[in-house]
Order: structure tokens, then sequence, then C-alpha cells
């Protein structure tokens, strides 16, 4: 059995493929276990970083606004 490759398998999820690319991957992905998880592995990494992404957006929120060249005051 020929399995799909990462590139193919980021097609078939961003939309990349014809529509009988997409019915040939589909029932392909339902009889490949290897295929179906490197699938799953692209979209846990996909959602790894949209996490990291929101993380950083929140730490930029909280973080103090400092002027660039200013010293910390000190009492």
């Amino acid at each position: 059995m020929e399995h799909y490759t990462k590139e193919e398998l980021d097609q078939y999820r961003n939309g990349g493929m014809s529509v009988l690319g997409k019915i040939r991957c589909s029932a392909h992905l339902k009889s490949c276990p290897e295929c179906a998880k490197l699938l799953d592995e692209l979209n846990a990494d996909d959602q790894l970083l949209r996490d990291l992404r929101g993380s950083v957006e929140i730490y930029q929120q909280l973080a103090p606004k400092t002027n660039p060249g200013s010293t910390p005051k000190t009492a």
C-alpha cells in the first residue's frame, strides 16, 4: 500500500486537493492506520502551534509595558 506524504496530507487538510483527490485520500485514511496516525500528528502539531500563539498573545497583553531605553525606578 502506498502512503501519503506529509505534504499531500497538508493539502488534504487545507483544501488543496481536487474533489476526487480528497475522496481518494479519505478512503485511504479509513484503511491505512499509518496515514491516519500521520494526519492526527499533523493536526496535533497545528493545535500545539495555536496554543503557543495564544499563550504568547496573553503574555504580551499581561507583560508590563515599558518604554524602550528607560531604566527601572528605584525607591
